[in-house]
């Protein structure tokens, strides 16, 4: 007959004295559901609410048994590694770097109790993963398999092949085996499709769902005035004339989707700085080294560095606690990556953070409208007829729609990400038809291609940039319901097994 599993109180002094981190309730609950051994679990957490500490719990409760953690960057891993090592558990992050036999032989050997890996070598055909989960000796030691940042696996796939290979790990392993799904990032038609993609049973499933919100951030969205190339807008960064023993502008990141932009706002930036302070500025993206990139994170802990101009490469979990500006330039992404980068605002809870869009003027509703009257005066101005008097002519040609109202919800009047003239934006009446109209167009994926899709404005994002014109409110309403925020809590913390453990 198995041994009781543990009640609350018993599994919080576990990792009390293992981690010396004092786990939450809903972290206690991510515990629990592993300690059952065939449960699959679903996690919504914010940033830096810490998933971390929920994925390495189990290695603290059971006192054998083999943890993999699937994650898209190899940063995460070594980090991981780092905290696992002050712990006292011995853990391994496989990258293509570290990928050797000698490694997998120890990880057979059972050396390691928590094995970190991309899904690149996870699933790397004939490679030493696939011989490994298919030893049924390894097999039966494993405690279940995490993918960290999941929505990666729906919105990475289509660069990263591997990732939508993920769901043969359900026909190599046995099936009782538990899958951990996390992200501060579900949407609800993501979530859909990475549990049809990684065959997760809805019948033994504990999902727990706590929100997304991070009330110490402080959200804005600025209309970028200057030309793109010159970044011109982001000068506030540094203060005009700092010097060397002037007080350090407050730490920042700056997001790009662009490698050639992070360079060159850098070079901007560094522009503005005394000749001794330029290194404080720094680009940072996937063309650096592994090193530099570590030590860069380093400096910017320490203070040394005051900013980093980036890519996704200071990606997801990238753990600085004292940021206290992020800035997206240009509204180039989706709202889910957005967020995790606004996420990287004020990680420590005692700190305010500020986080910005810096969006191209051309996606704001009253821009759109300026050149929707620009068009129509002009369309005017050519269909007058030839033969009136030229002060006629004026007249007709003085006409505009200015000051007729727009019928509310009228959805024929949703403002177009190239900014067309046909149209006038929706005021918004409820959450509910906000919700509708940030969902994609049915069919969607199916008809445009994926360079398309990169190149068009965001549904959400418009709304975000243009929430004071639709009569959104408070932005900060956009990310509650495109993660829904209003199922979590306590009414959402759905254990479908229902212990009854007392904390």
């Amino acid at each position: 007959m198995p041994a009781e599993a543990p009640n609350f109180s018993a599994i919080r002094e576990k990792l009390q004295d293992r981690f010396s981190k004092r786990a939450c309730l809903w972290q206690l609950k991510v515990t629990d559901a592993f300690l059952q051994n065939d449960r699959d679990i679903i996690c919504m957490a914010g940033t830096g609410m810490g998933k971390t500490l929920a994925f390495w719990s189990p290695l603290a409760l059971k006192n054998t048994g083999v943890l993999i953690v699937v994650t898209p960057l190899n940063q995460l891993g070594k980090q991981s590694v780092n905290f696992l090592e002050k712990a006292g558990i011995p853990s391994i992050s496989i990258s293509a770097e570290t990928a050797s036999r000698a490694n997998f032989r120890d990880i057979e050997d059972l050396h390691y109790r928590a094995i970190i890996t991309s899904p690149e070598q996870l699933m790397k055909p004939g490679g030493e993963f696939e011989k490994l989960l298919q030893n049924v000796d390894f097999a039966s030691k494993l405690i279940g398999i995490i993918f960290d940042e999941a929505h990666c696996i729906v919105t990475w796939g289509d660069f990263r092949s591997e990732y939508k290979d993920l769901g043969r790990l359900r026909y190599i392993l046995p099936c009782q085996v538990p899958f951990m799904i996390a992200s501060a990032t579900f949407t609800s038609d993501a979530l859909r499709d990475i549990r049809r993609l990684l065959h997760i049973r809805s019948e033994k499933l504990t999902t727990i769902h706590v929100s997304t919100d991070r009330p110490n951030i402080k959200i804005g969205v600025h209309k970028i005035k200057h030309s793109l190339a010159s970044y011109a807008d982001l000068a506030f960064l540094i203060p005009t004339g700092i010097k060397s023993h002037d007080p350090s502008p407050p730490k920042f990141l700056v997001f790009f989707d662009s490698i050639q932009d992070g360079i060159s706002a850098t070079k901007y930036l560094q522009a503005r700085l005394p000749p001794d302070l330029r290194d404080k500025v720094k680009w940072f993206n996937s063309n650096m080294t592994t090193e530099f990139k570590e030590d860069e994170v380093t400096n910017l802990v320490a203070g040394d560095t005051w900013g980093l101009c980036t890519t996704e490469a200071f990606g997801m979990g990238m753990d600085v606690p004292d940021v206290t500006l992020v800035i997206q330039w240009r509204a180039s992404c989706k709202l889910s990556a957005l967020w995790q980068r606004f996420g990287h605002a004020a990680r420590d809870r005692a700190v305010e953070g500020t986080a910005l869009l810096f969006a191209e003027k051309e996606y704001f509703d009253d821009v759109r409208e300026d050149k929707r009257k620009r068009q129509e005066r002009k369309k005017k101005a050519t269909d007058a007829p030839e033969d009136q008097p030229d002060t006629k002519r004026r007249i007709i040609n003085s006409s505009t729609a200015i000051g007729i109202a727009h019928p509310e919800g009228d959805n024929s009047a949703q403002a177009t990400s190239s900014g067309s003239a046909a149209n006038i934006p929706t005021v918004i009446v409820t959450d509910t038809q906000l919700k509708e109209l940030m969902r994609p167009p049915a069919g969607t994926l199916e008809r445009v291609s994926r360079q398309r899709r990169e190149n068009e404005l965001d549904r959400a994002m418009d709304l975000l940039i243009n929430a004071n014109y639709r009569g959104v409110g408070c932005r900060r309403k956009i990310f509650n319901i495109q993660f829904d925020n209003g199922s979590a809590g306590a009414t959402f913390l759905y254990y479908i097994n229902n212990r009854n453990n007392i904390l």
